[in-house]
């Protein structure tokens, strides 16, 4: 899996409302922020299998979780996405 440190910092990145896209061995993972109901400010995460992107990938296939929009939050987001890779590690192979 790609590294904590590849999904950058809150204040240089996601404040800049930029998404992070990227893909590991048929898994695909976008992380950015959005807002909740009350208008705090939230990482919203979602994985899905390859080849599409996330905008050509049926709803039915992604999964997505929101976190605290923080530091804190963004190695929650990390610790996710390693782990639902590793649930599921022969279904991302196979694709």
């Amino acid at each position: 899996m790609n590294t904590r440190k590849s999904f950058y910092d809150i204040k240089s990145f996601y404040n800049k409302k930029a998404k992070l896209k990227a893909s590991f061995k048929g898994m695909r993972y976008q992380v950015e922020q959005s807002t909740d109901n009350e208008g705090n400010k939230k990482l919203l995460a979602s994985i899905w299998p390859e080849p599409f992107c996330y905008e050509k990938t049926p709803d039915k296939f992604k999964i997505t979780k929101e976190f605290e929009y923080s530091e804190q939050g963004l190695d929650l987001v990390y610790d996710w996405i390693c782990t639902c890779y590793n649930k599921d590690i022969s279904k991302w192979e196979k694709i």
